[in-house]
């Protein structure tokens, strides 16, 4: 499975020719094999890409991310692939009884809330005592709202004054890596067959991947703890600093037993949201496990 990234973030004419992305920017063109390619990423003024090369990217199963002001996604799109139980696998997501539905969002935020306080003990903050204590009486539907209050004593510690929608850099940092997860998580459900504008938790009308918000839950404070070690000192994010977010998809993870990358997990995610809807059984879910990262490696181009 192929995870690079590319960032194109100045003004570039973008077509392919025989396999390979070609860019041209003042004149200079640069060939890419797009086997190779994971996810594009356009940040920037005057990017022209053709609709035979989106065309031919979709089918290459590569996500396009446009990034918009400050560092939130305008838009992406995501390769509509084929999938032989496609139809089942979408009547199946739609027919999950409210209570299916809760079970399956205990499960996220049980794992989202775990991870949380393992980033405070990673990063040596107080108040992950205090949010695994959450853990033991989320029920179905989380309706004592424990996830919303542990994300505020959580941000509270990691972002110290500042609230999550503010403008901040470590905010910018965060809105650039949850972009990419999002997409990556997105892309990945509907790989599996799902439609990612029904979720079971997330249901604004005016979101066309609430499942995908659904399931980027428990990888957050993975992205959280990327963002930190880029340490952001400006709403302006650097060219390494991009860089190093776009790289949260080759940061390893637990799934079970397994160490695995964020992209790896996402696909294994997906799949088990499958077997646990079929079986009606929400434990079989397996959802990330957030662990220490090698930041060096992560800071590399």
């Amino acid at each position: 499975m192929t995870f690079r990234s590319l960032c194109i973030e100045h003004p570039a004419d973008v077509h392919v020719k025989s396999g390979q992305l070609i860019v041209t920017q003042n004149d200079v063109e640069v060939s890419i094999p797009i086997s190779d390619l994971y996810l594009i990423v356009f940040q920037g003024p005057d990017i022209r890409i053709s609709t035979m090369a989106q065309t031919i990217l979709a089918e290459s199963e590569v996500m396009l991310l446009y990034i918009g002001k400050n560092y939130h996604p305008a838009a992406m799109t995501i390769p509509f692939v084929s999938n032989a139980r496609q139809a089942r696998v979408a009547r199946m997501q739609v027919d999950v009884s409210p209570l299916g539905q809760d079970m399956l969002w205990q499960e996220i935020v049980r794992r989202k809330i775990e991870n949380q306080a393992r980033v405070l003990s990673l990063c040596d903050l107080p108040g992950s005592e205090t949010l695994a204590s959450y853990v033991q009486d989320i029920a179905p539907g989380d309706p004592l709202c424990r996830e919303g209050s542990a994300a505020e004593r959580y941000f509270s510690q990691i972002n110290p004054g500042v609230g999550r929608r503010a403008s901040s850099p470590l905010n910018s940092a965060l809105n650039y890596g949850y972009a990419i997860v999002r997409a990556t998580v997105a892309r990945e459900l509907v790989i599996a067959g799902f439609i990612p504008a029904f979720g079971v938790h997330h249901h604004s009308q005016l979101n066309a991947f609430n499942l995908a918000d659904d399931m980027m839950e428990p990888f957050r404070p993975t992205v959280d703890l990327v963002a930190l070690s880029c340490a952001p000192d400006s709403e302006r994010l650097s060219a390494d600093q991009r860089r190093a977010l776009r790289k949260t998809l080759e940061a390893n993870v637990l799934i079970g037993k397994d160490t695995v990358t964020v992209a790896e997990a996402a696909k294994r995610e997906a799949l088990s949201l499958r077997h646990a809807i079929e079986q009606g059984d929400a434990s079989l879910l397996e959802l990330p496990q957030t662990i220490s990262l090698s930041f060096k490696s992560l800071m590399r181009e």
